[in-house]
């Protein structure tokens, strides 16, 4: 079955958006930062954004690994929303799945699908190339990603790096693909000017260790979690369900997902919201995550509501949650909704730290969400944002509104989704509890962590468990 063009999930056509137009509604998230960094106003961030190509250069071995097909898929989803010149994606024909898209498409329809333009590669300074398969030759320029189930990372052209591991899932393919995406977009952007020199990536089975040690591979994936309640469905919800989606589920009809969110989807959430497109904008955010699961053959529970403090886990609802939200407030009373297990995420929100990514698991740590987030500190706007935002007879109130949102990718929610999704699996395999794990993408630095004894195994007990479908495979 060939993809239609009509089906081609392109994103909205940001060149019609200008200054007389635009609201917070249709802002494009990333704009803020170019905007920042290059001290040009929207429409000139959005010519600069509309500039950046990437190039995916994959071999055969994609035909291999659930891990790489991942991490291409992930690059595709991801890249579409950041690099806005387009996607140019070189493979080879006829590529069979191997994860869990429904329809019965290959790999390369599923490309085609997700908005990957089959147009030969681009060349040029804003640029990037990632290479998904083999070590391409030293003349090459850009970064290869490497990935298996539990880790995944990027390498730079012509360093010798050496990833061997016998498990083979989305995980760490989701992750290295954002990471190639992400480290890309902030050199192309000029947000960033720290070279790549050497091999940088990241265990999910013991994020305290060094990614190519073998005691940072994790075992056989074997179970996987029945019972979810999502806390919040932007960007980082749905990421999350990004990755829970492309596990290897042997009998998806066996899990639910609980999803709560009370908004819908605009314009504006698909540079950061993967599962946002075109054809879905103003719907509710939980009809597009509930489409996106049951499509898969999950079975979906929705709450159209606020998290607040009337919001109680009874009867035989999940005891496990993930949450995304993007303020303090209802991040203080997540411990008395009655979880066994809350793993939390938040990310920057400012152009000088919008790749960073910090993960908290609750209850029982040794700092309560109500003292972490005991004060809402609202951040200084910068004047001259609020400047390059006002158009002649505004009153300013616009254009400080304008400058105050967020700056957020897709690319960072997909990262940070492969690490709260991880965090889950690890406890399901009897593996350690990370109470605290912080990152930065633009840094090279291993990331900051905090791990807590304790039988991890009883945290996701009773939200219960069903099985993977074993792929008996060599991922590198």
């Amino acid at each position: 079955m060939e993809v239609m063009a009509s089906e081609v999930r392109a994103g909205p056509d940001h060149n019609l958006l200008n200054m007389k137009n635009l609201t917070e509604s249709v802002l494009n998230r990333l704009a803020k930062a170019i905007m920042q960094k290059h001290s040009v106003d929207y429409p000139a961030a959005l010519a600069i954004l509309n500039s950046f190509k990437l190039n995916l250069v994959c071999d055969d071995r994609l035909t291999e690994s659930s891990a790489l097909q991942a991490a291409l898929l992930t690059a595709v989803n991801t890249g579409k929303r950041a690099f806005l010149g387009g996607v140019f994606v070189n493979m080879p024909p006829a590529i069979p799945c191997l994860l869990p898209w429904p329809g019965g498409r290959t790999l390369n329809q599923i490309v085609q699908f997700l908005g990957g333009k089959s147009l030969g590669r681009e060349d040029g300074p804003l640029t990037q190339t990632l290479f998904l398969g083999g070590v391409p030759d030293v003349s090459e320029d850009g970064l290869a990603i490497v990935c298996s189930g539990w880790r995944g990372g990027i390498i730079p052209v012509g360093v010798s790096c050496s990833l061997s591991s016998s498990h083979d899932f989305a995980l760490g393919g989701i992750l290295a693909g954002a990471l190639g995406v992400a480290r890309g977009f902030l050199r192309v952007s000029g947000l960033s000017s720290r070279p790549i020199e050497e091999p940088q990536g990241f265990s999910l089975w013991r994020p305290d260790l060094h990614w190519l040690s073998s005691e940072a591979d994790g075992p056989e994936l074997e179970l996987l979690p029945k019972r979810l309640w999502m806390l919040g469905l932007g960007h980082l919800g749905q990421a999350y369900l990004w990755s829970f989606g492309l596990l290897p589920y042997a009998a998806p009809g066996d899990a639910l997902f609980l999803l709560q969110d009370f908004d819908s989807a605009i314009r504006g959430n698909y540079t950061s919201g993967l599962l946002c497109e075109e054809h879905n904008l103003d719907k509710h955010k939980t009809r597009i995550c509930a489409e996106w699961l049951e499509e898969r053959g999950f079975r979906t529970t929705i709450t159209e509501r606020a998290f607040d403090s009337f919001t109680k886990r009874t009867g035989e609802e999940p005891f496990v949650a993930c949450c995304g939200f993007d303020a303090a407030e209802p991040r203080r009373i997540l411990a008395g909704a009655g979880f066994d297990l809350i793993v939390e995420c938040a990310l920057g929100a400012e152009t000088s730290r919008f790749d960073r990514a910090i993960i908290h698991t609750f209850p029982d740590a040794s700092r309560k969400p109500e003292e972490i987030w005991a004060s809402a500190r609202e951040e200084a706007v910068d004047p001259n944002i609020v400047r390059a935002f006002n158009r002649d007879g505004d009153c300013g109130i616009i254009a400080e509104t304008l400058a105050r949102k967020a700056v957020s990718s897709s690319f960072v929610g997909a990262f940070a989704g492969a690490f709260v999704c991880a965090e889950i699996l690890r406890a399901l395999h009897g593996g350690v509890r990370c109470e605290l794990v912080q990152v930065q993408l633009r840094h090279s630095a291993p990331p900051g962590v905090i791990v807590k004894p304790e039988n991890y195994s009883n945290r996701v007990a009773r939200s219960g468990y069903t099985a993977a479908r074993l792929v008996q495979r060599m991922a590198a």
